[in-house]
């Protein structure tokens, strides 16, 4: 072995039965599929990632590294270089080559599951490898992403769904672009140079009757040195507040919002009494500027006129009415959790899941839907499998209405332009947005996003896996017992994301078209979150332990998991946190299971930079925690054996991160405190201790060798 080899390999937890040993063995996982990002990252919209919206998803390459080395039973350098390979290739040679040095191990084609299915990478790429990949989700919204993207696909023919996705596209965003026209009078005035539309919200005080602006972000553009902002007038006579731009000098300030920094306390700024029980939703909404294109490049930003830039609003509401009938539906109804700090619109009025776009915002969606409706129905005559497959991934243009323009959607003066309203982990309150006229050649278009939805389309391809979807969730698999070769699979992490809060916000729109294609699916109001494994003090009983209920539902997941997986199986558990609890559940899991933690590899799979940099500066890195079944009964370990492994682990394996792969010193510090976990996890106790003062001790060893590490001391949210 080169001595360069041997600093990126990751330290075994606990030795392996040579039996039953696979590739990741080798501990050279965590090197290869923390490159494998790199490339994946500057050819953005070449994976399915590019279609549907899903959360916190991993790159394709990784994980196809991460499933091959979990089944692979070659460990030899061919194997490893087959590995690296695919980490930075896809083509049909690479695969070809990875499928038959992994069956060069088995007799049958192995089996694969992803216990936690999400927005599908894990089946997608195993299925690519020629294994038979099996995934389930307790989200309906995530099923219906996967069936699109695996199952649908592969009843038809792809470069024929290739040709007609971008057919189709363009005809549903033609009509789509005439049925708007009344709705944006300033295409035709204004030449459709302007595309944006700046809106924020008039209060009036009840206090004495002022009223005044509630926007809280006054700058248009801080590109390139520009100070372009919204500044205050008011109309005395009237006392009213309004806003105008200005291109302000170094001297000057833009306009200063009325709420007390960081918090939601709102004062009149013409009495300073506190205003409460704030509902944008009675409020006066405001349009305070256009955003124009410049010809060439650039943004210019103006003054609004509202009665001129959108017609009337009974106009608009009877136009939807008669949309609404001929869908043979009606608005969302379904209620956003109240949830300070995690939910906070439903904190200032928008209550449901139709409030969250103004009327204008509403109306395109209605109209695309409506659209799409009609285009399913046409293609649904000659070919349902296609249609159902073309439909559902030009369903996606939804996603970008939903996630691009709606009254949670930021502008950005960094860099001149639209920021996501859903990119979780929460979802902040806006009191100014940004809408779009998105058949327009501006942020966020849809024209751009059918684009990417073909790119992504593109990726696909028949090959020899197969692939089952369920909607199931991991605590009772529907699976019968030693039935997996392997489980690579990447939960949601304690508390970081509540995917079914987020999914809502798309689910309940898209049930209004896809209702027809997976009505099973679509039939409900929301997404299920019964089983959806996070930890929250609002999805407990009161006086129950967010903590204590999110280790139990793991353990149940663990169990299953153990009875599913056959005896000389791998379980590959993808997973990361920056709290003591996040880890304390962890260990909990492996501990009352049958399952032993043989390695702990972290992948640093979002790449910044080229060559030495490709390794360094990771923003999301990840821990690939890898177990095998046994009987063997666990026994307890002292504290002072815990600490000792953390600081051996500080001096070799995290040392060599930063020194030879140039990791930051957090990420470095969070590998070390995973591997101390696979030790803890490996142990019936820890003696004289609990498991959580154990984790803290270690992690104030780590933060002594690496002061850019920290780790949280918190209850869930």
């Amino acid at each position: 072995m080169e001595k360069s080899e041997k600093m990126y390999r990751s330290p075994i937890i606990r030795d392996v039965d040579p039996a039953s040993e696979r590739l990741i063995d080798t501990g050279m996982l965590h090197f290869e599929s923390s490159v494998a990002g790199y490339n994946e990252r500057y050819h953005r919209g070449e994976t399915s990632h590019t279609i549907h919206v899903w959360w916190a998803r991993r790159p394709h390459s990784a994980m196809r590294s991460l499933v091959f080395s979990s089944v692979c039973k070659d460990k030899s350098d061919k194997a490893t270089s087959i590995m690296a390979n695919l980490a930075m290739n896809n083509d049909e040679a690479s695969l070809s080559e990875a499928k038959e040095c992994i069956m060069d191990g088995y007799v049958h084609t192995p089996t694969v599951l992803d216990m936690f299915g999400g927005g599908g990478t894990i089946p997608f790429e195993a299925k690519r490898l020629g294994l038979d990949a099996y995934s389930i989700d307790s989200n309906q919204l995530s099923v219906f992403i996967q069936k699109c993207n695996m199952v649908y696909a592969d009843a038809i023919d792809i470069k024929k769904a290739e040709k007609l996705i971008e057919k189709k596209g363009t005809e549903i965003l033609t009509h789509l672009t005439e049925r708007t026209e009344w709705l944006y009078p300033l295409r035709i005035k204004e030449e459709s140079t302007v595309f944006g539309y700046v809106w924020t919200y008039r209060i009036t005080c009840p206090h004495c009757g002022e009223k005044f602006i509630i926007s809280k972000r006054p700058w248009m553009s801080k590109k390139k040195g520009r100070r372009i902002a919204m500044v205050s007038s008011k109309d005395d006579i009237a006392r009213t507040e309004s806003l105008t731009v200005k291109e302000l000098s170094e001297e000057e300030a833009p306009f200063s919002p009325p709420w007390e920094r960081h918090t939601g306390v709102l004062h009149c700024p013409e009495c300073g009494m506190i205003v409460e029980n704030v509902n944008v939703l009675d409020c006066e909404d405001v349009m305070t500027a256009y955003i124009k294109s410049r010809q060439g490049s650039g943004k210019d930003f103006v003054d609004a006129n509202q009665e001129e830039a959108i017609p009337k609003t009974s106009e608009i509401d009877r136009e939807e009415s008669n949309l609404l009938q001929k869908l043979n539906t009606e608005l969302p109804t379904s209620e956003l959790p109240v949830w300070s700090g995690v939910v906070n619109p439903a904190l200032y009025g928008i209550k449901t899941h139709a409030d969250f776009l103004n009327r204008r915002q509403r109306l395109v969606l209605l109209y695309l839907i409506d659209e799409l409706n009609n285009a399913y129905d046409e293609l649904k005559n000659d070919d349902e499998n296609m249609a159902k497959f073309v439909i559902g991934a030009l369903s996606s243009l939804i996603d970008q209405v939903i996630d691009w323009n709606c009254r949670l959607s930021m502008w950005i003066p960094q860099n001149e332009q639209v920021g996501r309203g859903f990119c979780g982990p929460g979802i902040a309150m806006l009191f100014d947005y940004a809408e779009t006229d998105q058949v327009l050649n501006g942020p966020a278009n849809l024209w751009d996003k059918l684009k990417r939805i073909c790119k992504g389309v593109h990726s696909f391809e028949h090959c020899d896996g197969k692939v089952t979807i369920q909607h199931a969730h991991a605590q009772q698999l529907p699976f019968e017992d030693k039935f997996f070769d392997a489980i690579v699979t990447d939960p949601p992490y304690y508390d970081n994301i509540y995917y079914s809060i987020l999914a809502d916000f798309f689910y309940a729109w898209k049930k209004i078209l896809l209702r027809k294609i997976e009505p099973d699916l679509f039939s409900t109001t929301i997404t299920d979150y019964n089983y959806e494994l996070v930890a929250s003090s609002r999805r407990v009983e009161e006086g129950q332990s967010p903590h204590e209920e999110y280790c139990k539902q793991l353990n149940h997941a663990f169990d299953e998991a153990a009875r599913v997986l056959k005896d000389d199986g791998v379980f590959s558990f993808v997973y990361s946190h920056s709290s003591v609890n996040g880890w304390d559940a962890v260990i909990r899991a492996y501990r009352q299971s049958d399952f032993f933690v043989s390695s702990v590899q972290p992948l640093s799979i979002e790449r910044k930079g080229r060559p030495r940099a490709v390794l360094s500066q990771a923003v999301n890195t990840c821990m690939a925690i890898v177990a095998r079944k046994s009987m063997e009964t666990k026994q307890p370990i002292e504290l002072q054996d815990v600490l000792d492994w953390t600081k051996d682990y500080c001096t070799d394996f995290g040392s060599l991160l930063i020194e030879e792969s140039g990791w930051s010193q957090a990420d470095a510090g969070l590998a070390v405190i995973a591997c101390t976990v696979g030790k803890m996890a490996n142990a019936r106790e820890v003696k004289d201790s609990t498991d959580v003062d154990a984790l803290i001790a270690a992690s104030k060893i780590v933060k002594d060798f690496f002061l850019e590490f920290s780790i949280k001391v918190r209850d869930s949210i």
